[in-house]
């Protein structure tokens, strides 16, 4: 044969041979895929199918283009469903049963296969069921459940779901086995990496409960995604689940993720013990669409966003700049500029209040109390701008610890309500983040309490919104007093006390805002419903502040009011095409005037608005007023990874608006960039939306720009 082709151009005889060799190595690699058994289920939907042995090993295949691409490896020892039991996983499940049959659900018209294995040597049953839905061809759902079939209790120790063995190897034959990027929505520490390509050795747990440092909670969903396809693993329940969602690099460098129960339960005989509503989709590009899907599964069972407030879109500025120790006269000597600069919102920050848990204004900074609060709300209010009060709900002082703030006290609610507390295992009171106590949410007295202060925060006091900081999750609460069924009760009631404030303070003020910060990590996903303006603060830089802006437009919704943050905290402290080019509503924390008095005492960093940042200040606030990206239809079309330079494109109208970044401020870029979404047979013309310069015009099947710039482009193609 290879005479034969001797003759021909030596580019067609090397691309035949390398044909060859990737079809070589193709049937060499699907030959080693998976050691499957025999007596094979095939259960398929449009995008994503599975292939379950008799001995219930997974076998999970994606579609690319016409073709099935295996996912995973497909592990004997560790199959995805399992339990582990007197220390031992439970891996000797024989398939007996599996059936198909239509099913009718909140998700619409599709298949529901019902699969059950037995373990002889531990005695119990697994059923597995697995749901396909016409509507959403790239998921599919299910359900792993255990009965206990002998004549003895059985305490489970861990139950696994959905544990996958993946290897990017499988997926392009250039890969090295780990080849990913990753999202994981579970929060477990301040500052966490959300989005971060595997590494050798990774071994991350994200416990969706309390972690150790006070954080918590999260999105129950991970994603494994590459330049190839991506694979997203979550669950679905309507109620916050104290599960990990590890992601751990092997030795042999593959990337595993999955569920895992790590409490014991102990069966009697003939009783059931049942995982999580489980999805796994699969998907192109970054995270977004992942996390898309999520949300309208969920929707479907009832977790729907609030229709946003128009107030939550206007620009913010915090008082924080001031931090802790700042003054009436600090609060009220700003208005001018925050009028000048067209600020909507003027937000009174931590530390206003005497006590965590009582919540009445601290006296050397209010010597008036209550009045002199009502005073400076009115005079905000007088100005023209909204007034907006920082709170830590559930945090109560109980004479233990110290932030740097203050030294904690014993507030009058424990001393009056010692039995409100959350109390760990030990009866020692639960702490958390800021090492206080926490008032237990499941308890009606407690609830009617965050109801009488949300009362008079908004109904007294005329505050128009709230600043809910710091806001992660509760730990399971053991206090006897409360007489919970199942200590985990305290984590479910959570969502009902933010459902109670932002339903409080809509009532007394119907376009009142409520602000929920998750402090440098991802936002609890069941708070989300009862939030008017979501974010996800404290970002290292503004390659952190564009990707938690998209976050957040995929989670809550394309045309949500995310807010981006304080300007301050991005690469160089002003740039603020990060928040507008991505939808985000700008935040500012500036200081003004210069006071030497302010400069000594602040703790983080001296944020002096001087008159060159007033004019940059000026210039982006007027911007974003003029355009109100945010309130625009964020389109997800490109990878914020794998494409460069960085895009983000919002949809306003006709007009279709571009947003390019470099890595870093300050860097050039300078090559072509190509607009995506535009409508073919049409044509753009496209301004730089800066400078308001004419670019040129394109056409919707050809839509390059060869463009340079700095740091950013921002572009407008509007069609003739």
């Amino acid at each position: 044969m290879w005479r034969a082709v001797s003759g021909w151009p030596r580019w067609l005889r090397v691309a035949l041979l390398a044909a060859v060799l990737a079809s070589c190595l193709a049937l060499l690699q699907a030959s080693n895929l998976s050691p499957l058994g025999s007596d094979l289920l095939w259960i398929a939907n449009r995008q994503i199918a599975l292939s379950i042995d008799g001995r219930m090993s997974w076998q999970l295949y994606i579609r690319q283009g016409r073709r099935w691409r295996a996912a995973n490896r497909a592990e004997p020892q560790a199959p995805p469903q399992r339990v582990m039991v007197a220390g031992q996983p439970v891996i000797d499940f024989q398939r007996q049963v599996a059936r198909a049959e239509p099913v009718e659900a909140v998700w619409g018209r599709g298949e529901r296969w019902t699969v059950q294995a037995e373990s002889p040597s531990a005695l119990l049953r697994q059923t597995t069921v697995i749901e396909l839905y016409e509507s959403y061809p790239q998921a599919l759902l299910w359900r792993a459940s255990y009965e206990n079939l002998g004549p003895r209790p059985v305490t489970l120790d861990r139950l696994i779901q959905g544990e996958l063995c993946l290897d990017a190897s499988l997926w392009h034959l250039l890969n090295n086995p780990h080849s990913f990027w990753a999202f994981a929505g579970a929060s477990w520490q301040w500052g966490q990496r959300i989005v971060f390509p595997l590494r050798d050795g990774l071994d991350q747990d994200n416990y969706l409960g309390q972690s150790d440092s006070g954080e918590g909670g999260g999105i129950p969903l991970v994603y494994h995604w590459n330049q190839q396809a991506g694979l997203a693993l979550a669950h679905l329940e309507m109620q916050p689940q104290l599960w990990h969602m590890p992601l751990r690099v092997d030795e042999r460098g593959r990337a595993w993720m999955g569920l895992e129960r790590r409490e014991a339960a102990t069966l009697r005989p003939g009783e059931r013990d049942d995982g999580v509503l489980a999805m796994l989709s699969t998907h192109r590009g970054d995270y977004y669409d992942a996390l898309r899907l999520y949300a309208e599964l969920m929707a479907a069972q009832g977790w729907r966003m609030p229709d946003p407030s128009p107030a939550a879109y206007a620009p913010v500025w915090s008082g924080w700049g001031y931090e802790f120790d700042f003054t009436m006269d600090e609060m009220l000597g700003v208005i001018p500029m925050l009028q000048e600069l067209g600020l909507g919102w003027a937000t009174i920050d931590d530390r206003w209040f005497d006590a965590y848990g009582d919540w009445q204004p601290r006296r050397d900074t209010f010597p008036g109390g209550e009045a002199d609060l009502r005073r400076l709300v009115q005079a905000y209010h007088e100005a023209g701008l909204l007034a907006q009060l920082w709170w830590y709900p559930l945090a109560a002082e109980d004479d233990v610890g110290a932030w740097p703030s203050h030294a904690y006290g014993l507030s009058s609610v424990v001393a009056e309500h010692p039995d409100w507390l959350i109390l760990d295992e030990e009866g020692r009171p639960a702490r958390n983040n800021r090492n206080l106590a926490i008032l237990c949410p499941a308890l009606p007295e407690v609830q009617s309490y965050i109801v009488a202060l949300t009362e008079r925060f908004i109904g007294e006091w005329g505050l128009d919104g709230l600043k809910l900081d710091n806001i992660y999750t509760v730990p399971p609460c053991h206090n006897p007093a409360h007489r919970h069924a199942r200590p985990a009760e305290s984590v479910e009631a959570l969502p009902e006390v933010y459902r109670l404030i932002q339903t409080t303070a809509k009532g007394l003020r119907p376009a009142a805002v409520t602000l929920l910060s998750p402090c440098g990590s991802t936002p609890n996903v069941y708070l989300l419903p009862y939030v008017d303006q979501p974010m996800m603060s404290d970002p290292y830089g503004s390659w952190q502040i564009r990707q938690r802006v998209k976050i957040l437009k995929a989670l809550v919704g394309p045309t949500a009011p995310v807010f981006a943050d304080h300007v301050e905290l991005t690469d160089n402290g002003q740039d603020f095409a990060s928040m507008v080019g991505t939808g985000g509503v700008p935040g500012t924390k500036f200081v003004w005037p210069d006071d030497e008095a302010v400069y000594q005492r602040l703790i983080e960093s001296y944020h002096l608005l001087t008159p060159e940042k007033e004019a940059h200040w000026r210039r982006w606030l007027a911007l974003y007023d003029a355009l109100r990206l945010s309130e625009g239809q964020y389109l997800n079309l490109y990878d914020v990874i794998h494409d460069a330079p960085e895009g983000h494109v919002i949809a306003k109208g006709e007009s279709l608006y571009y947003a390019f970044f470099t890595d870093t401020v300050g860097e050039t870029y300078q090559g072509v960039v190509e607009l995506r979404g535009l409508q073919a047979r049409r044509r753009y013309t496209l301004r730089n939306v800066e400078t308001g310069e004419e670019l040129g015009v394109v056409r919707g099947e050809a839509p390059r720009l060869r463009a340079r710039f700095q740091s950013h482009i921002l572009l407008v193609a509007t069609p003739d």
